[in-house]
């Protein structure tokens, strides 16, 4: 009987030794055919992300659904598509709107390092005269816009002295006109919670079905250091 013992542990040994080469072979056979097949799609995806741009963009932009540019009579609210000689056009031609509608004003221009994102930040010692969408007047301080690849996507019209009954309000307004939209608010970290505890942002939006057909809009509040400001923005994707 041992000595029949003896003799069966190699033959399981062995046996052990190839299921076990098998799976591994297995394995790297399955490893291989992933990598065949993934690669090329992770290349293909990457190529195409990589290639997007916005000047690309800008450049094959369907523009039939702009809405006609509206002149405001004289001591009236601009209309606010005054922006269409601004947005998804070039620097040249952001710096020329802004030198024609805030004359006087100063321009602070941040590039993104590594990012193909500018952000422009107008401000003026001079009033700035309020801007009408649809009939709700928006008074603000500060424009500002985010360029990608050297084209105007956002405009935001900025009121430093905001607050949460205008945001409110204006969010009503909006919400009569445009349909009702679900807040977002904006998550903090738990670094932020005990720097800023005050800190939030909250944003409704409107996009281009719910707007006005071409461009979308975001109406944000946001808290920072018990300072509070309300954003009104309209971009083009």
């Amino acid at each position: 009987m041992e000595e029949k013992k003896k003799k069966i542990w190699p033959v399981i040994l062995i046996a052990g030794i190839v299921v076990v080469i098998a799976a591994i072979l297995l394995i790297l056979v399955l490893v291989i055919a992933g990598a065949l097949i993934l690669v090329p799609q992770i290349k293909k995806y990457t190529t195409v992300s990589s290639s997007y741009s916005y000047a690309n963009t800008v450049a094959n932009m369907n523009t039939t659904n702009m809405p006609a540019t509206v002149v405001a009579a004289a001591g009236s609210p601009q209309d606010y598509t005054f922006i269409n000689n601004v947005l998804t056009k070039d620097e040249t031609h952001v710096e020329a709107w802004i030198n024609n509608y805030y004359p006087g004003s100063s321009i602070q221009k941040t590039d993104y390092a590594g990012s193909d994102t500018t952000w422009w930040v107008v401000t003026s010692t001079n009033p700035m005269d309020p801007v009408s969408i649809n009939g709700v007047v928006i008074n603000y301080d500060q424009v500002e816009f985010h360029l990608r690849d050297g084209y105007a996507e956002e405009i935001s019209f900025v009121n430093h002295a905001g607050d949460t009954a205008l945001f409110n309000s204006l969010y009503k307004d909006f919400e009569a006109l445009y349909g009702p939209q679900q807040i977002y608010v904006g998550d903090k970290d738990f670094l932020t919670n005990l720097m800023d505890p005050s800190q939030e942002y909250l944003s409704y939006s409107w996009f281009e079905s719910d707007f006005d057909g071409y461009y979308s809009m975001f109406l944000t509040k946001t808290q920072h250091n018990n300072q509070t400001q309300v954003d009104v923005s309209i971009y083009k994707y």
